[in-house]
């Protein structure tokens, strides 16, 4: 088998099983999937104008929008005008979605970790090293 087919197959699983933990996440708050990424990264980030967050998402800035809408109805982020341009909006988490997007980081690490265990400690510097890689190929600046 090439290595490119290797390699697909392989990111292939590594995103469903990503998927299954991103449910899972999901479950701790009352948040669809898409709705807890979307807490986690204005967590990670601090406050995030919807364009940029739906270049984040990797999804069109209307769906940001709604997103945005059902988590703003929620009580768990907040719009505001952007102080730098007016025409922008910047996104926040409300101290309820803090607590949300807390408690799911701290659900997946916790699933990250047990899934790190598993591998034997002469193969953890090379795999997460080789995840970091990946991450930065993956990872959108914004």
């Amino acid at each position: 088998m090439a290595d490119q087919e290797r390699f697909a197959r392989a990111v292939q699983s590594i995103a469903r099983g990503l998927a299954k933990v991103g449910r899972e996440r999901a479950r701790v708050g009352d948040v669809t999937p898409q709705q807890a990424e979307t807490l986690q990264i204005i967590s990670e980030r601090g406050a995030v104008s919807t364009s940029s967050l739906a270049t984040l998402l990797g999804i069109d800035p209307s769906t940001a929008s709604r997103n945005l809408s059902g988590l703003e109805r929620g009580g768990y982020v907040v719009r505001k005008k952007g102080s730098d341009d007016g025409r922008q909006t910047d996104v926040r988490l409300t101290p309820r979605g803090k607590r949300i997007a807390d408690s799911m980081s701290s659900e997946t690490s916790q699933a990250y970790t047990q899934l790190l265990e598993r591998v034997s400690k002469a193969e953890r510097g090379r795999i997460i090293e080789a995840f970091e890689q990946v991450a930065r190929l993956l990872d959108p600046p914004v």
